[in-house]
C-alpha cells in the first residue's frame, strides 16, 4: 500500500462524487424516524434517545455552530437527569425516571425535526404563485 500515489488530476476544485447520496441519507433518517418512533411508545428512552443521536449525525454535516450547541443543550440536559433503570420482581427492567426524561428528549427530537425540514431534508412546503411572485 505504500506505493499507492493519489493523484488529482483536478487539483483546483478537488475531486468531487459524481453520485449524490441525498437519497441513501433520506431513506436512512426515515427508518431513524421509525425506530424512534417504535422506542418512544414502548417506553424505550434509552434507545429512543440513541435513535435521535443518530439523526443527528446524519444532519450534523450540514449544520451550524449554533445548532450543534443547541443539541449539545439538549444532551446535557438529558444527562443531568440521567436515564434511571430498574428491575422490577418480575424481572423486568423500567426506566424509573420516565415523566422527567419525556419531555428532555421530546424536545431534542422536535429539534431535530425542525433543523432536518430547516435543512430541506424533510418536509418541502410549496410556495403559492404569489409568494413565488413577490
Amino acid at each position: 500500500m505504500d506505493d499507492f500515489k493519489y493523484s488529482n488530476t483536478n487539483s483546483e476544485e478537488g475531486l468531487k462524487s459524481k453520485y449524490n447520496s441525498a437519497l441513501a441519507i433520506l431513506f436512512r433518517i426515515d427508518i431513524l424516524w421509525k425506530d424512534a418512533h417504535r422506542h418512544s411508545r414502548s417506553g424505550q428512552y434509552d434507545k429512543w434517545n440513541m435513535d435521535l443521536d443518530r439523526v443527528w449525525c446524519e444532519l450534523a454535516a450540514d449544520s451550524t455552530p449554533e445548532q450543534l450547541q443547541n443539541f449539545d443543550k439538549h444532551n446535557m440536559e438529558i444527562a443531568k437527569i440521567g436515564i434511571k433503570k430498574v428491575i422490577t420482581p418480575t424481572g423486568e427492567t423500567k426506566i424509573k425516571n420516565k415523566h422527567q426524561l419525556y419531555p428532555k428528549i421530546m424536545a431534542k427530537e422536535i429539534f431535530l425535526r425542525v433543523l432536518q425540514n430547516n435543512q430541506g431534508k424533510g418536509n418541502v412546503y410549496e410556495e403559492s404563485i404569489d409568494e413565488y411572485m413577490d
